[in-house]
């Protein structure tokens, strides 16, 4: 009987797929849930085969792999599932951690119980599930139950000094309801979290030693450009291409034509219009404005410790490194208070001044949805000017020209919750109209959560 029960509940959900056409949007993304879930399940089965697959992987000639010609076990495990090895791999871990036995699994389930939890429920990809284990390994909480040793600079961490057990259930509770993309920008986050400032130096020093550019002519005249640079070279190009664009793209809109440019076209243009800048153009920036806005508190500042940010960049930096960019590069930072406060400017103008303007940024840090950097972003009225809405930072937000577009054509409403804007679906979205955190909210572990959980301890 068991043998036909998941054959079966499949067939019925592929007849109800099927049958799909006329139903409700609700009930459509509530099927779509429900064969994402089918389909985790399957996930597990082969994580924990590729994990037994491992285990009969012993070096040498004598490994399964090895015998069926392949270099490891993730070649092999790739070759049946048809997908990359690197997936192959995130298969493996998750398998071994959740099913293996605990000297196979350095992070198994008795060490991050919550993660293996919902995992194991189906809640959490195994893309999801390996970058939060890699990361919640981290912890010094973690390191000690798996018997491995742990550094008193990272014992005093912001994160390092709390349970493990309340970091770990903030960062997967994030995760379950965040897609992929939102994830790697948490895991960021908490890697930051995790790292003693001059780690973090030694960290970057890698990333800056690994900065590569390459121009090659084709053949039919084109020139290919492959570039990867570290975060504090890539700043400077990133801000003057997203200016180039944002001005780009306002343009398109007001000759809407039909032959517009792609963002792919108009990023190469950008790179052509500063070249040109670079060898004499004396037209300054070409009305673009190319700020490089770094983020930072000021105690951090002063003394060179702690992390800050770069707008568009998720991976937070140390404080050092930042305070001599700022210098070096002539950027003036914005330098915060201890809570992150800024103060209000201004009523009785319809549209927001600059002072303002930075005041949200530094608030929204870009799209408040979707998180988009401050440069492709305009700061909106919730409550429209014509309205009776006021020119003020608790009316004001940030969101690029799609999110501005689909939350105003949708109807959904916007509030402020405890600092932060929250998102409320309408009723044809979701019944309940359960309000959506902001982009920000979903990725961090903000010092209202961290304060919360120091206060509550390990549960």
């Amino acid at each position: 009987m068991a043998e036909t029960t998941a054959p079966d509940a499949l067939d019925a959900l592929r007849v109800r797929v099927e049958a799909s056409d006329g139903l409700p949007d609700w009930d459509a993304v509530a099927l779509m849930r429900e064969a994402v879930g089918r389909r985790r399940e399957g996930d597990l089965v082969v994580a924990q085969m590729a994990a037994k697959l491992a285990l009969r992987s012993t070096p040498g000639r004598a490994g399964i792999a090895s015998r069926r010609g392949f270099k490891g076990v993730d070649q092999l495990i790739a070759s049946e599932t048809g997908g990359t090895v690197a997936e192959a791999g995130r298969l493996r871990i998750m398998g071994t951690a959740l099913y293996g036995a605990p000297d196979d699994a350095p992070g198994s389930a008795s060490v991050l119980p919550h993660l293996a939890h919902e995992a194991r429920e189906g809640r959490l990809s195994a893309d999801k599930f390996v970058l939060l284990r890699e990361v919640l390994m981290m912890h010094p909480d973690a390191r000690d139950m798996d018997g491995l040793p742990v550094d008193d600079a990272v014992r005093a961490t912001p994160l390092g000094r709390l349970p493990l057990a309340r970091v770990e259930k903030m960062a997967v509770d994030k995760a379950v309801i965040s897609p992929l993309k939102t994830v790697k920008a948490s895991v960021a986050q908490l890697h930051a979290g995790l790292t003693p400032p001059p780690t973090g130096e030694i960290e970057y020093e890698e990333l800056y030693q690994a900065r590569l550019a390459t121009l090659r002519e084709e053949a039919n005249g084109m020139i290919r450009l492959v570039a990867i640079l570290d975060p504090l070279t890539a700043a400077p190009l990133m801000a003057a291409l997203d200016g180039y664009m944002k001005k780009q793209f306002r343009v398109a809109r007001e000759d809407g034509g039909d032959d517009q440019p792609t963002p792919g076209q108009m990023r190469a243009d950008g790179l052509g219009w500063l070249g040109r800048h670079a060898t004499g153009c004396r037209k300054p920036h070409d009305a673009v404005k190319t700020t490089v806005n770094i983020r930072i508190s000021l105690d951090d500042f002063e003394a060179g410790g702690g992390y800050g940010e770069i707008d568009g960049i998720k991976r937070p930096l140390p404080g050092s490194l930042l305070a001599w960019f700022a210098v070096d590069a002539e950027v003036i930072p914005t330098v915060l208070g201890s809570c992150g406060q800024v103060l209000d400017h201004g009523y009785a103008e319809r549209l927001f001044t600059p002072a303002q303007r930075k005041a949200i940024a530094q608030r929204d840090r870009g799209c408040a949805w979707c998180g988009a950097p401050p440069s492709h972003c305009d700061v909106h009225h919730i409550r429209y000017w014509r309205d009776g809405g006021k020119t003020d930072l608790e009316n004001g937000i940030m969101l690029c020209v799609a999110c501005h577009h689909w939350i105003h054509r949708d109807e959904w409403a916007i509030r402020f919750r405890q600092g932060s804007p929250e998102f409320i679906p309408p009723t044809s979205i979701d019944p309940d109209q359960q309000p959506r955190p902001g982009y920000q909210q979903r990725i961090r572990l903000d010092h209202a959560a961290l304060a919360a959980a120091s206060r509550a301890g390990p549960v």
